[in-house]
């Protein structure tokens, strides 16, 4: 089933924000993922993600490609919840996952 999840990681700079996004997105999205939205918020910050299963976000969390990304950061992200999807509109109109 997929999953929601919306994490903080404390004291990141939107220079690393960038960084690791650019990097994480060199080979294109990763495999699971379907939804990444994030922004500055007091002290670092919040990122909401949807992926298709739990599986697929702990492959993601895994893999040599997020950790090399995140290598130069030392901050871990702070997960705040998790909660099922049932549906989801990217702007192309609801469906169900």
């Amino acid at each position: 089933m997929a999953f929601a999840m919306l994490a903080e990681i404390p004291d990141l700079t939107q220079e690393q924000y960038e960084s690791v996004v650019k990097k994480v997105n060199e080979a294109g999205t990763p495999a699971g993922a379907l939804l990444h939205a994030a922004g500055p918020v007091e002290g670092g910050y919040r990122v909401v993600e949807v992926w298709q299963t739990h599986e697929a976000a702990d492959a993601f969390y895994t893999s040599t490609l997020y950790q090399a990304a995140t290598a130069a950061i030392t901050a871990l992200p702070n997960i705040l919840m998790t909660w099922p999807i049932e549906g989801i509109d990217t702007g192309a109109g609801w469906r169900g996952i």
